[in-house]
């Protein structure tokens, strides 16, 4: 029953005291709570996706930076002979330092009105997209104007600490440097040397990651921080590691590009910079979509093995309200149906640490809910029979693995829950896999719950069909029979495991969709590293052009080393990806209690490196094809 207070009298106090003195009219057999804390267990569940969500979020933006400093670097470079010669003319350092950074924060703030804008366009479309998978229409939700502006602020931070080192080093280029016909990037001392930091950002992330998973949300903070960490250290290791590359890549390039292959691999050598970057940006793109469908492999398969137990009935009988147990005498009687197995919920307090928390007790009666499925139980080696005596006793419960791993419950301790009677302590039986209510429900017996909880009724008959029987047969037959009477919802176990299998793709799928928005914004990136770089080399590619090369080996020649980038991006973006899979699987493990199986995505391994491969030949068609196309005479003259 749902009940509005009067709207004038909304303050805390009036309703705490509406509360208390409804409790006390109807007694303590039921339960007068808030709505908000119907909402408490919607609220967690939902906080782990969001986190998942904004750490995708985080990667999205880690990526940009990396397009946002090349593509600055590039700019002070082709700028450098402009840039000394406003020096020359009396500019300082810190002007052209500050120049720099200006252009940071105007294409900053564009970027972040065009993000807003583009960002509640697409929730708009994804609500109508949900509304039409859910079959139901979806209200916008309010989009708080903290969040935004808090969002758009955060976009321009990015650029403005993507753009500052390269403002930086615009700085320090001295007139005299600077006054030749075009500037020469330095690698400097991070492509010199940055290999050693990236070992030891490796060896570190790596460590912190596998040794302590962060089992608080800060540590996970701290953690997200760690990944950064992870893959900051494998882009410094890149340019050190080309020459392997090359090596790895020679003999199949030859029999692709032929001897264009080579020649194109080892233009990355002539600004290893950007190859870094670029590299670096298709990594962590490739990671993402290896570590989504890694998790996705994971949860499937470790909900489905929970399915086939709980799921194990032909079909499910219910009602919007609870049913009387008589019903299961009449289930049985019909002739398709050779066992119904009733279940009830009932929201318990658990005791635990001197507070009380809400957790499900779900009863069933042993003697037919084997009939229709079995439990499974974490401990492969336990005594099943053994243990079901006891649980058939009365006076234990079996607790699921997430409380188990979460709380340290063990078999042989003891639960301590709240009845209508006093505060019972229940022996914990088993532990099994239960994921009703995010896991946090213990099962028991039933006549345990009519004894101290009063409640005899019924939210579920799991109904086991005869051998000749079909599912549509028990449908139909009970339908004939009860549905009437008793308003039943009676669903077959086929279309319940449809549904939930659909269900978590279109959950998994938001994952994707930011995974292959990661890989978008690479292949920008390789998009504008190959297009400075045949800007750089628009004289070279004259005089080749001059000399007999034909416009589709000048293409054949960009598309290598586009190549080699996907292939360096994606190789490392599946060893990462794999890594970052199980480091996740044994974080969420230590927040939450899932205790998830790791499984090799293998289709998601070879759809990766064929996603980079794809992604870079595509990126690179068009500065390949605008190479080919520019005049010889033209080029030869270019600057």
């Amino acid at each position: 029953i749902d009940i509005v207070a009067d709207s004038t009298n909304g303050d805390p106090a009036f309703l705490n005291n509406l509360r208390i003195s409804l409790t006390a009219a109807i007694g303590e057999e039921y339960t007068v709570v808030y709505p908000a804390s119907q909402g408490d267990r919607m609220a967690q569940m939902l906080s782990g996706y969001q986190i998942g969500l904004n750490f995708m979020a985080g990667i999205a933006l880690f990526v940009g930076s990396f397009l946002i400093y090349n593509a600055f670097s590039m700019t002070v470079v082709e700028r450098t002979r402009e840039l000394g010669l406003l020096r020359s003319v009396g500019m300082t350092r810190r002007q052209i330092t500050s120049q720099v950074i200006y252009e940071g924060l105007i294409l900053g703030c564009l970027g972040a009105i065009a993000g807003a804008g583009l960002g509640i366009a697409m929730s708009q479309g994804l609500m109508a997209l949900m509304s039409q998978i859910l079959g139901q229409t979806l209200n916008a939700g309010e989009i708080q104007p903290g969040i935004l502006v808090g969002s758009m602020a955060i976009g321009i931070v990015v650029t403005l600490l993507a753009a500052f080192l390269p403002a930086y080093q615009a700085g320090k280029i001295s007139p005299l440097e600077a006054l030749r016909l075009r500037g020469k990037q330095d690698d400097g001392w991070l492509i010199t040397y940055g290999w050693i930091l990236g070992i030891v950002l490796l060896i570190l992330s790596a460590g912190v990651l596998i040794w302590n998973p962060f089992p608080y949300d800060i540590q996970f903070r701290l953690g997200t921080v760690t990944v950064f960490a992870l893959f900051f250290g494998a882009m410094l290791i890149i340019p050190v590691t080309l020459k392997f590359w090359q090596f790895l890549t020679r003999l199949p390039f030859l029999l692709i590009f032929g001897q264009l292959g080579e020649i194109g691999s080892r233009n990355l050598d002539r600004a290893r910079k950007r190859t870094m970057l670029t590299c670096a940006a298709l990594l962590i793109g490739v990671s993402m979509i290896v570590v989504t469908q890694g998790m996705t492999a994971s949860f499937t398969a470790d909900l489905f093995a929970w399915m086939d137990a709980y799921i194990a009935g032909d079909v499910f009988v219910g009602a919007a309200v609870p049913l009387t147990y008589d019903l299961k005498e009449k289930l049985e009687s019909l002739p398709s149906v050779e066992t119904a197995a009733p279940v009830r919920y009932i929201e318990v307090g658990w005791m635990r640490e001197g507070a009380e928390e809400k957790i499900s007790f779900m009863a069933v009666d042993p003697a037919s809910y084997t009939a229709v499925t079995r439990f499974i139980f974490s401990d492969s080696t336990i005594q099943v029979d053994a243990t079901m005596k006891e649980f058939n006793r009365g006076g234990s419960v079996f607790v699921s693995s997430v409380i188990s791993e979460k709380y340290g419950i063990q078999p042989g301790d003891f639960l301590k829950i709240k009845t209508l009677k006093n505060e019972q302590e229940f022996k914990v039986a088993g532990v099994i896999l239960d994921f009703y209510n995010q896991g946090l429900v213990v099962t028991g017996n039933w006549s345990d719950m009519r004894e101290f909880f009063g409640v005899n009724d019924v939210s579920t008959f799991f109904v086991k069909a005869v051998k000749a029987a079909s599912a549509t047969e028990v449908i139909q037959q009970i339908k004939d029979q009860y549905q009437s009477n008793y308003q039943l919802i009676i669903e077959s176990n086929g279309s319940i495991r449809e549904r939930a299998d659909r269900l978590m793709r279109q959950a998994f799928s938001m994952f994707d969709v930011i995974g292959i928005l990661a890989v978008m914004v690479a292949a920008l990136g390789v998009m504008n590293t190959l297009s400075m770089s045949v800007a750089e080399r628009t004289r070279e590619i004259g005089m080749l052009r001059s000399m007999g090369m034909t416009r589709f080996q000048v293409i054949r020649m960009i598309l290598a080393e586009a190549g080699l980038l996907g292939i360096i991006g994606g190789i490392l973006g599946l060893v990462f990806g794999v890594l970052l899979t199980r480091i996740f699987l044994s974080a969420m493990g230590a927040m939450s209690g899932y205790d998830l199986k790791f499984i090799l995505p293998l289709r998601a391994m070879w759809l990766s490196v064929v996603v980079a491969l794809g992604t870079s030949q595509l990126a690179a068609l068009l500065p390949a094809i605008r190479a080919s196309r520019t005049p010889v005479l033209t080029a030869i003259h270019y600057e």
